[in-house]
């Protein structure tokens, strides 16, 4: 009966692990940062707002443009204040960055693809 149990605990934990919250994987990364976390969850080309700046972005060069918005607003929080989904099947999440110049609301478009979740559109706008 022990090894029932025990087996039925690491299935669960491995079952918690493998669907663990991509938004609060990213929601950390970017409260820490970190621009490579960040991308992983990029598609080739990402739709990317920073303030003024919106475009559809390869990869690196998104990747650029969060690193940079983040040298000149180094975040002293981020929290997630809401998540929802479509019928279409895409999710996303609003959350508030917080740093010495002010507050901005974050966007963020996750669609599930076969390789994962992918964020479609990621948009900073001072709040």
């Amino acid at each position: 009966m022990n090894n029932k149990k025990y087996i039925s605990v690491l299935f669960l934990l491995f079952s918690v692990s493998l669907y663990a919250d991509t938004f609060d994987d990213v929601a950390i990364a970017i409260k820490n940062s970190n621009t490579k976390e960040i991308s992983k969850y990029f598609n080739s080309t990402v739709e990317l707002t920073i303030l003024e700046n919106e475009g559809v972005y390869s990869k690196p060069q998104a990747e650029v443009m969060l690193k940079n918005f983040f040298t000149q607003n180094p975040p002293t929080s981020v929290n997630i204040n809401h998540r929802g989904s479509s019928a279409q099947g895409s999710k996303y999440a609003i959350a508030i960055y917080e740093c010495q110049k002010g507050k901005y609301r974050v966007y963020i478009f996750i669609k599930e693809s076969q390789t994962g979740s992918m964020i479609q559109e990621l948009r900073f706008e001072k709040e």
